[in-house]
């Protein structure tokens, strides 16, 4: 068994069936369907402050709950590795006119409801750029890994805190914000066909 598992590649896709791998704009659609961008930043955080703190507080969260968004979470990182060499939801505004996109960003700030606070201009402008910086830094098994473990954590009554390290847990929770925002403006912009 330990020769088969070591010849599986390490970026393989596990959550997405056939469908969701050949149209990965009805993953993003159905993330945002669940809830609003906001909502889903206040959930990923619950989830980060029991997976990094451990709150010594009873765990209030249903199970089946926690493992939807664990499964929304994961389908969602597996799109963004599927996604990251695309162009998708990016503004047609060449490269150094700040000015010019800072003001067709708070035009669209003003159209669109929950807007990005954490995206970098060029973020917004192209925000490819999200997926592919978060793959630089971890693989989509690594990815895998620590939700899994933020998972078994969140569930656990007990707190493990030697399972990850608070700083790993802080990068994770930051490149999950980033991709939660970068999908909700390239889902918003496709609906206007940006």
């Amino acid at each position: 068994m330990a020769k088969h598992t070591n010849k599986l590649p390490k970026n393989r896709i596990i959550y997405l069936d056939t469908d969701e791998t050949t149209n990965p704009a009805s993953v993003i659609h159905d993330f945002f369907s669940v809830s609003w961008l906001p909502d889903h930043l206040k959930t990923l955080k619950k989830w980060r402050n029991d997976a990094a703190f451990g709150h010594n507080r009873s765990k209030k969260r249903n199970p089946a709950n926690l493992l939807y968004d664990h499964q929304l979470t994961m389908k969602l990182v597996e799109v963004a590795w599927l996604l990251k060499d695309k162009k998708l939801g990016k503004l047609p505004i060449k490269e150094g006119k700040d000015d010019i996109a800072e003001w067709y960003i708070k035009r669209e700030r003003k159209k669109l409801s929950h807007y990005p606070k954490n995206l970098k201009l060029k973020e917004m402008i192209k925000p490819t750029l999200v997926l592919k910086r978060m793959f630089k830094t971890h693989k989509l098994a690594d990815y895998e890994r620590i939700l899994n473990t933020w998972l078994h954590d969140a569930l656990s009554t007990n707190f493990m805190e030697e399972s990850l390290s608070k700083r790993e847990v802080i990068t994770i929770y930051e490149h999950l914000v980033k991709l939660f925002e970068a999908m909700w403006l390239i889902s918003e912009r496709s609906k206007i066909g940006v």
